[in-house]
């Protein structure tokens, strides 16, 4: 279990991520999202994209028979938390794998304006870990608060 080996990035968010494990084969991470009434298992997979050192991100919920999934709403109350356990990841990822590129961008509309609303509000945080852009069609640019972006590109700063 990696937990507080990295304590000094623990105030990203201001918010103490959940404890996660790392699968190195496969660049999987996982952790439990825990609410009063219920814990759900999570995995955050690094999958390679076909360009050089860029990996898409995706942030999946283990259903009951095992499948991942990334549409599933789990409605833990936890969303900042999970995020906050998120960007730790991406920064535990960046360790080992510090010239890659890191993309991402949200399964659905909602999630994608979410992620970009939560990025917008952190920036201060992020930038201080990571080079945040934005892209859209073919041209990138450095994160833009309200900005519409096709997907996300994360960097180790």
């Amino acid at each position: 279990m990696f937990e507080d080996k990295f304590t000094h990035y623990s105030d990203l968010m201001d918010i103490k991520p959940y404890p996660f494990s790392v699968f190195n084969a496969e660049f999987r991470y996982e952790f439990v999202s825990i609410s009063a009434t219920k814990a759900v298992q999570k995995v955050v997979l690094f999958v390679g994209t076909g360009a050089s050192g860029t990996y898409n991100l995706a942030l999946l919920d283990v259903l009951q028979d095992g499948s991942l999934c990334d549409v599933v709403e789990t409605r833990n109350g936890d969303f900042r938390k999970v995020l906050a356990t998120v960007f730790q990841i991406i920064h535990h990822f960046f360790e080992r794998n510090p010239d890659c590129v890191v993309m991402f961008l949200g399964s659905d509309e909602r999630r994608h304006r979410m992620y970009r609303i939560v990025i917008n509000r952190e920036i201060h945080q992020i930038s201080k870990l990571f080079i945040v852009s934005g892209v859209i069609g073919d041209f990138s640019e450095y994160f833009q608060p309200n900005t519409d972006y096709d997907y996300y590109l994360i960097e180790k700063l």
